[in-house]
Formats: C-alpha cells, sequence, structure tokens
C-alpha cells in the first residue's frame, strides 16, 4: 500500500515537504490510499439483472428496510449479513423475487454508500491532518539541527529540550494518524467486496 507520508523523510530533509504525488491516474490529492478513489458506487456494476428500479422508496416496504439494516450496516460482519441476506432471500416465494430483489439491492446501495461517503471524508481530513503534522514534524527538526547537541549555554540547552519534547510529541501523533489511515483506506473496499457478495447471493436465486 502506498503510504501516506514518509516520516523517515521528512525526519531527514529537515525542511518543509509538499504532499506526495497521488497515484497514478488520481487527481485528488487529498486521496493518500493505494486504492483509486471512487466516490460512490453504482448498482449496475455489480446486479446483473433486470435493471433496478429508479429512485425507489425502499424504506416504505418494512420487510426490504429490515434485511437492508440486517444486512448493509458495515458494524455487522461481512459473512453475517451474507448469511442475514441468504435465508431472508430464500423464502421469498420465486414469484415475488424479480420484483423485490432489485428493491433490496437498491436499498443495500443506498446504504452502503452512504457508509463509504462518510468514511472517504474521513480519510481525506486524514490525510490533510498528517500533512500538517508532516510539516511540524519537519519544522521542528530544522529548529532541532540549529541548536548544536554539544552546546552548553543554558539557554540554547533548554530550548533544544523544549523543541525535542514538542518533535517527540508530534511524531507520535503524525504516526497515529498514519496506522489509522492504514486501517481507514481497507474500509472503502470492504465494503465494495460487501456489495458484490450481496449481489451474487441475490441473482443467483433469481436464475431458473
Amino acid at each position: 500500500m502506498r503510504v501516506l507520508l514518509s516520516l523517515t523523510l521528512i525526519l531527514a530533509a529537515g525542511t518543509a515537504l509538499a504532499a506526495p504525488p497521488p497515484p497514478a491516474g488520481q487527481a485528488n490529492p487529498d486521496w493518500p490510499c493505494h486504492q483509486r478513489l471512487v466516490p460512490q458506487l453504482t448498482a449496475a456494476t455489480y446486479w446483473g439483472g433486470a435493471p433496478l428500479p429508479e429512485h425507489v422508496d425502499w424504506r416504505a416496504d418494512k420487510r426490504v428496510a429490515a434485511v437492508v439494516q440486517a444486512t448493509a450496516p458495515r458494524e455487522i460482519p461481512a459473512d453475517e449479513g451474507e448469511k442475514a441476506l441468504t435465508r431472508f432471500a430464500d423464502k421469498v416465494p420465486k414469484g415475488q423475487r424479480a420484483a423485490l430483489y432489485p428493491k433490496i439491492f437498491a436499498g443495500i446501495v443506498d446504504e452502503i454508500n452512504s457508509q463509504r461517503g462518510g468514511v472517504i471524508t474521513r480519510i481525506q481530513d486524514l490525510a490533510h491532518r498528517q500533512r500538517d503534522m508532516g510539516d511540524l514534524v519537519s519544522k521542528a527538526t530544522t529548529e532541532l539541527q540549529a541548536i548544536p547537541a554539544e552546546t552548553t549555554d543554558p539557554d540554547k540547552q533548554q530550548q533544544r529540550a523544549e523543541i525535542v519534547q514538542r518533535r517527540g510529541y508530534l511524531i507520535r501523533n503524525f504516526e497515529e494518524v498514519e496506522r489509522t489511515l492504514r486501517y481507514t483506506c481497507e474500509v472503502p473496499v470492504d465494503l465494495e467486496a460487501r456489495l458484490g457478495t450481496y449481489a451474487r447471493v441475490l441473482m443467483d436465486r433469481l436464475s431458473p
């Protein structure tokens, strides 16, 4: 995975660094993940059955709303969501599936897109924060290099000690953001995989 900003480079350079270029073909500088940014998922990418209804009010159908809420939230493990969807789908009479399944999938797509949107915003905020933190680490490193470690001037010694403490705090924060980004960058991909799994569950049961 492409990492965000290189703390090693920042510490070595000792000067303010610009954010690294985005991945090839990726124009958004606030997107630090290796995976290409896809702002919104489209149902047609995953759904191979009959065209999905447009602007469907899936929440009006209590059965559909219940199964969407039992499968779409990312807090629910994907395998549990798959089992819940399978149980529901198997109980639907075959004559009703062609009408009901697309509505279910449209609801799942809506919910997953909503969750992904929040995660994407979070990732972009973290990337911006990390760039700012990297600049502060770089600035503190430059300040530290300006004061010789062997100085005997008490004021300079005190100043250097304060910079060391501040720099250490900044580095810890930088690394914490990096760890968070490494995890968070995987969430949109996991949600996409979940959507693909759910589409297969439904389409397999639409087959004659």
